[in-house]
Parts: C-alpha cells; structure tokens; sequence
C-alpha cells in the first residue's frame, strides 16, 4: 500500500473516532441516547416542514412503535414537539423546540465557529472545492454501505 494511502486510512480512523468522541460528549451532556441524539441532528437541520416520524423511522432504521417511542422520550425531555402538518392534516410534523435548538447552538457553534475560520484561513478556494467535494463522496459512500448493513441479517449469538 502506497504511504499516502495509509496516511489517509490513518487521517480518515482520527476522524472517525473523534467524531464518535464528541458524540459521546453531546449525549452525555443533552442526557440522551445515540438514537435520540441522531434523532435530535436529523430534526435540527430540516426545514421544520418535512420531518415525519416515518421519515425519522426509516433513516434510523426504526421500526414505527420504535420511532414513537423515541420521539415521546425527547418530547418528555422538551426537545421535539409534534404537530399536525399545516397543509395536510392527515400527516404529523415533528420540530425541534428553542431548548434543543438553545442547548445544541451553545455545546456545536464554538467548534462550527472555529473550523470555518481555520479551514478559511488555512486552505485556498480550490483546496476547500476538493476538500468538500471529498466529504460529500466520503459521506455518500457511508451511506451506501449503512444501507447494506441494514440489509444484513445480524450475526447469531456465541
């Protein structure tokens, strides 16, 4: 393997396990589980329209009574409120409360704040152009290989 490829596999194991880290440190500090947590981001970064609990369901790979039984422990905790769909009755909404927009915008913007000024500050035009462009591709290859792992069947117990 060429070195820059196991200087990448390296660099791409750090990130994924800071990541994991920080996640860890937002459940602990919003006193929620991961699926909540995931729940809580997905909802957050909607447009506040378009979140339904099948949508939530499907991209945490939940079952329906698993999704309602999610959204009423964040509900409880005062992070998500459901509603009935402006336009369409028949549908429920599911939006993030100013207490979960609050808590999340307090414990992210410092990091969010600090990596655009240093990514502005550290890399040209063209450098950040190839750098999203490999996030995006990073992104869309995890994915696609979650989606197989849904798929599967687990493995059987010892």
């Amino acid at each position: 393997m060429a070195p820059i490829a196991i200087e990448l596999r390296k660099a791409l194991e750090f990130y994924h396990g800071t990541l994991e880290d920080l996640a860890r440190e937002l459940i602990r500090l919003l006193g929620v589980n991961e699926t909540d947590r995931r729940a809580l981001e997905i909802v957050l970064l909607g447009d506040g329209k378009s979140t339904t609990p099948g949508m939530l369901a499907a991209q945490l790979g939940l079952t329906a009574a698993g999704a309602t039984i999610m959204l009423n422990r964040l509900e409880k905790q005062g992070y998500i409120a459901r509603s009935l769909h402006p336009t369409d009755r028949r549908r429920v909404i599911v939006v993030a409360t100013d207490l979960a927009a609050r808590r999340v915008q307090d414990l992210i913007a410092p990091l969010v704040h600090e990596g655009y000024r240093t990514m502005l500050s550290r890399y040209d035009p063209t450098e950040l152009e190839m750098i999203a462009g490999f996030l995006t591709h990073v992104s869309e290859l995890q994915q696609s290989h979650r989606q197989r792992l849904r798929d599967m069947d687990p493995y059987p117990r010892p």
